[in-house]
């Protein structure tokens, strides 16, 4: 059974809110980076369980989502997935 997590992404502006977004909603190992290469890391060996959904997503940079996408190709099991923010009708 997948572990879901969901964080919502609306105000982060730079790296260092990502991470702490990250770090409230993801059950990180005590010492992890705060840098992409370190979330691989844990994406890759934590991950296999894990759908994660990032929401208002649409101001996150292509370096974040190709880490996503990386980890994903690497790690059966592992889903992210990235939504906007809806538009009112």
């Amino acid at each position: 059974m997948k572990r879901e997590f969901t964080i919502d992404l609306g105000g982060v502006r730079t790296p260092a809110a990502l991470h702490d977004a990250l770090a409230r909603a993801l059950p990180l190992p005590p010492g992890c980076g705060r840098n992409l290469d370190a979330l691989y890391d844990v994406l890759t060996e934590y991950g296999a369980d894990w759908r994660i959904v990032f929401r208002n997503a649409a101001g996150i940079g292509r370096p974040f989502r190709a880490v996503c996408r990386d980890a994903m190709a690497a790690t059966p099991g592992l889903e992210i997935v990235f939504s906007r923010r809806r538009r009112k009708p």
